[in-house]
């Protein structure tokens, strides 16, 4: 356990060093604020007459959820796999007294931990203008319920992304396969009709079947075997390659 920890310590660190992260908080921040501040327009414009009201940090989740931090998870993979791959860095993290499934262990941990905070950073960079925007607090700790389930589905999001990063060199081309590969499974039912009763990226907002809903018991435990099982089968994968990878 001691080795694990140490090694997440050290990928949790090596992420804090990357200052894009905070530039694509910073970007999600003023979608958000722009979001209120057009609604405050058209208040404005209408003369009253048009006032929407909405509880922004439940209206701004599937932003967060479904684009905002699968990008932010998707780069981080690629800084901690790919990108030590192609400046050969990786092997000074093997030399370590560290197997590798502990150190692949660790780095999934690193990246599902960053999304998490960026999710969070969310909830409170939307609660609060909910509440200067002149919003109460009632519906705070079930939107927040909300977000943390949300993280769940990320975790898939995270091992989708090393099954990918585990397979290439460059974390470009990583990084753009891991886009194109998301994009595609969340938005395959468009086109293929029924597809997203077998993908586990149409559980990415997890909360609304779990808070509230309506659907049967047996249709919510087929979903979540859908997505524990696709989590599971993502990481043995991810692992039996990273274990056979030459680096």
């Amino acid at each position: 356990m001691k080795q694990f920890t140490f090694a997440l310590h050290k990928e949790l660190i090596k992420l804090s060093h990357r200052r894009k992260y905070i530039l694509l908080l910073i970007l999600g921040i003023l979608v958000s604020i722009i979001r209120r501040g057009g609604a405050a327009l058209l208040t404005r414009l209408s003369g009253g007459s048009i006032s929407v009201r909405a509880n922004m940090p439940l209206e701004m989740l599937p932003f967060a959820v479904e684009i905002l931090v699968p990008v932010i998870m998707f780069i981080a993979v690629s800084d901690l796999f790919t990108h030590e791959y192609s400046e050969d860095t990786l092997k000074a993290s093997l030399i370590q007294p560290v197997s590798r499934f502990k150190l692949m262990s660790a780095k999934a941990a690193a990246v599902v931990i960053w999304g998490a905070g960026a999710l969070m950073v969310m909830y409170i960079t939307n609660t609060l203008i909910h509440l200067v925007s002149g919003g109460t607090v009632s519906g705070a700790c079930s939107a927040l319920a909300a977000y943390l389930i949300d993280i769940i589905p990320l975790i898939g999001i995270a091992f989708l992304g090393i099954l990918i990063n585990v397979c290439l060199k460059g974390p470009t081309s990583a990084t753009l396969l891991s886009l194109a590969v998301y994009a595609l499974m969340k938005y395959m039912g468009l086109y293929a009709a029924g597809s997203e009763s077998f993908l586990f990226t149409a559980s990415a907002k997890l909360h609304v079947m779990l808070l509230g809903s309506t659907l049967p018991f047996h249709i919510l435990l087929n979903k979540s075997g859908i997505l524990l099982g696709s989590i599971l089968i993502l990481y043995s994968i991810s692992y039996i390659i990273f274990d056979r990878k030459n680096i």
